[in-house]
């Protein structure tokens, strides 16, 4: 039988890249490309807080509390919660060798496949505490999907696009949370077992929708390149996710992978954990860890927001439909975050956010010293509506911009490692807040009440002050530039000004002050095979 045309094509332009061609001018021309083209022309998680407020489940795991009816007992929202975060640091990092190993669609399949047979064990728990074990079981399945999708999310996309596809993983996140509270919204008025099960159950559809579409997505490119003999299948996922045009060559867009990934082996970045806490890495990892600690600790309710509401004085019904509302208006700050990353930047964008926060967490927690707080319901009313604010801007800005900047700052050969540790961190922040959220607001514990935002708002003001002087501008950067300004030690206010006028002098510069005295090859046949 004849080759296709395009088969043809894919057997020989490894062929052609790797012997013919100056492997310089291609990815020069690739990188002019990817700042050149237009936005137009490139065109589950869990949330338990919920339950804790439904009327069915709290009568059916919790305990009766005089004054106050049946709550879940506070260690208890810890332990199902604090069990899913335990579980997202072991999945973080066990998920990055099959991932490496594999490849991230294989990956991902086993973990939709887990997610299912996982789904069993929540949907049929007769107690708390097969709950609370299904949970930490669900949460090692759920870090591997915070790792796969931020690394696959920043390496299939061309660079006026990476942005927003790694933001997109916040939306996915408010949808999950949309859907969740609505539908736990819809049983609300149900006492019998359903009204939790029946939300644990619609768990089942997302491994099917899935599976069914995970043959049609290819590989990641920038994992193929690395990978002995699989040039020819990198080229393949590349003509899967683009159409060649005179202005796209995937010849040129090859090369450069290529010669990004060779320029890190030229400067000696590892590929273990240990080599995320060296050199230029080092700073890398703290941007991406601290982004996630400010995400946690900025205050967002959207956690516990249901339980919040209902603890500050609100109904379990006007809890719910808070909930719905919150989740709703995130859903469309999440679609305007395009605004920020487009016009303003990474960096204006997070600072901004911040301040933001900082000013509304303090508003809210004031609020409580009214004079007739206990008495005047618009107070309650009040309190809930600047939340719901704080919750769209933080959605439109702080929410995505930490997954565009968390997968667009590490290394190509460390991005999985990085991610993983910055996904541990990101799940131990978390468990803090979970830890401290319920305690602080249970009525049966510390009951602060909106007050807790004190200790937020204090937080965020540490989190400002780091954002001003250590989180880079990071837009309009290729990872080979990104690279460059990491590897010169640019401070992070000027990341946005520096220019690179010569790719190629700079990483010769810095190949040499790294100690290897090999320049990068200027001839593709000179180039190591990858």
């Amino acid at each position: 039988m004849e080759k296709q045309p395009e088969e043809d094509w894919v057997e020989t332009t490894a062929k052609e890249t790797m012997k013919k061609d100056n492997i310089t001018d291609l990815a020069s021309r690739a990188t002019a490309m990817e700042h050149e083209l237009g936005y137009w022309e490139a065109f589950k998680i869990y949330k338990k807080g919920n339950f804790y407020a439904l009327p069915a489940f709290q009568q059916a795991f919790g305990q009766e509390v005089p004054g106050h009816g049946y709550q879940i007992p506070a260690r208890w929202q810890v332990a199902m919660s604090m069990g899913s975060l335990v579980g997202q640091v072991v999945g973080a990092y066990l998920v990055t060798y099959p991932m490496e190993k594999y490849g991230r669609k294989k990956t991902f399949a086993v973990c939709l496949v887990l997610t299912a047979i996982l789904t069993f064990m929540q949907f049929f728990a007769s107690s708390i505490g097969i709950l609370a074990a299904s949970q930490y079981m669900s949460g090692i399945v759920w870090g591997s999907y915070c790792v796969i999708a931020t690394t696959y999310a920043s390496e299939v996309l061309p660079l006026r696009l990476r942005g927003f596809l790694t933001g997109y993983i916040n939306l996915c996140y408010v949808m999950g949370q949309f859907i969740q509270t609505g539908v736990t919204r819809g049983f609300i008025n149900r006492i019998d077992q359903w009204a939790y099960r029946i939300p644990f159950a619609i768990q089942w559809v997302w491994p099917i929708v899935l599976l069914a579409g995970l043959p049609f997505a290819p590989e990641s490119p920038w994992w193929l390149i690395r990978q002995d003999n699989r040039m020819d299948d990198a080229e393949k996922a590349l003509l899967r996710l683009l159409r060649p045009t005179p202005k796209v060559d995937p010849k040129e867009i090859i090369a450069m992978m290529v010669k990004t990934d060779t320029f890190e082996r030229e400067i000696e970045v590892g590929s273990t954990y240990a080599d995320c806490w060296k050199g230029s890495n080092r700073r890398r990892m703290e941007i991406c860890i601290c982004l996630f600690v400010i995400q946690n600790f900025s205050g967002n309710p959207v956690g516990f927001a249901t339980y919040f509401f209902e603890q500050i004085g609100l109904t379990s019904v006007q809890s719910f439909d808070m909930g719905v509302g919150l989740n709703g208006l995130g859903f469309v700050g999440t679609l305007c975050s395009a605004i920020p990353l487009i016009y303003f930047g990474r960096r204006v964008s997070y600072i901004f956010a911040v301040s933001f926060m900082v000013t509304v967490l303090f508003i809210v927690a004031l609020i409580s010293f009214a004079h007739d707080y206990t008495t005047n319901y618009s107070y309650r009313w009040a309190q809930a509506t600047l939340l719901i604010i704080l919750q769209f801007v933080w959605q439109a800005t702080l929410g995505p911009l930490t997954y565009v900047v968390v997968c667009e700052t590490p290394s190509t050969k460390l991005r999985s490692k990085t991610l993983a540790i910055a996904t541990s961190i990101d799940a131990l922040t978390g468990l803090v807040t979970t830890v401290i959220g319920p305690y602080l607001l249970n009525p049966g514990a510390a009951n602060a009440g909106a007050k807790i935002e004190f200790l937020y708002g204090g937080i965020s003001v540490f989190s400002l002050i780091w954002c001003i002087f250590r989180l880079p501008e990071t837009k309009g950067r290729t990872f080979e530039e990104l690279d460059i300004l990491f590897e010169r030690r640019v401070p992070a206010r000027k990341f946005n000004a520096y220019v690179i006028e010569d790719l190629d002098a700079e990483e010769i510069k810095i190949a040499a002050s790294s100690g290897n005295v090999k320049a990068f090859p200027s001839n593709v046949d000179q180039a190591p095979d990858v």
